[in-house]
């Protein structure tokens, strides 16, 4: 998909179980899913608390509507999702990957027009494959890629530059005060956007191109 601007994606699930309406609020309380799946496995979820309305907010404005389709990383409980659809986004042009079974089941659950799927961001450019979309316009990351160990890291960097179209973006927000990626050994640039102070804890979102 060159240019600025993407023809609109009809996702169309290849395996079962996948359901597809916008939100959908359920019975049970995000925080509870969230603090479960911390409790069970603290290092992949790489936070205390789910992401803030403020950022969460703050990451979809960085989200032009021309960047689409748009591929997020490690939703969550959806704080993003919920806002890269009320930004605009169509849902058949967001597409979700989360490992963690039970944020993936409530994903699902609350997004069911979105096409969410249980699987490592490493399998991001197979999983696009499997419908047939060769490149997104946006990868939005909300990984904990400093809390990996660095050959991890780049390798699941490497993956998602791998998916995007040549004018294509990577969004990423970060707890540390650096740059949570390594730019120059990816030949990118990294454009910092901004702080979101209010957020627990403070979260700081980048940029990254392809130079």
């Amino acid at each position: 998909m060159g240019g600025n601007r993407s023809p609109q994606i009809n996702w169309k699930p290849k395996r079962p179980g996948v359901r597809l309406s916008t939100v959908k609020p359920i019975a049970v309380p995000p925080n509870l899913v969230f603090f479960r799946s911390l409790l069970l496995n603290p290092r992949s979820i790489g936070a205390v608390v789910p992401s803030s309305p403020r950022l969460s907010r703050f990451i979809a404005a960085s989200v032009e509507p021309a960047k689409v389709p748009v591929l997020e990383i490690g939703a969550g409980t959806g704080t993003i999702t919920r806002e890269l659809l009320r930004s605009g986004i169509d849902p058949a042009n967001l597409f979700v990957i989360e490992r963690d079974a039970g944020l993936a089941w409530f994903l699902r659950q609350t997004f069911p027009d979105v096409l969410v799927r249980r699987d490592d961001a490493l399998n991001c450019g197979k999983i696009l494959s499997d419908h047939d979309v060769p490149s997104v316009q946006t990868v939005v990351s909300s990984l904990p890629l400093r809390n990996m160990e660095p050959t991890q890291r780049d390798a699941i960097v490497e993956a998602m530059l791998n998916t995007l179209d040549r004018n294509g973006q990577l969004i990423q927000y970060t707890y540390a005060p650096l740059c949570p990626i390594p730019a120059r050994r990816f030949d990118l640039t990294a454009e910092c956007l901004g702080r979101i102070w209010t957020n627990l804890p403070p979260a700081t979102v980048w940029r990254f191109v392809k130079r």
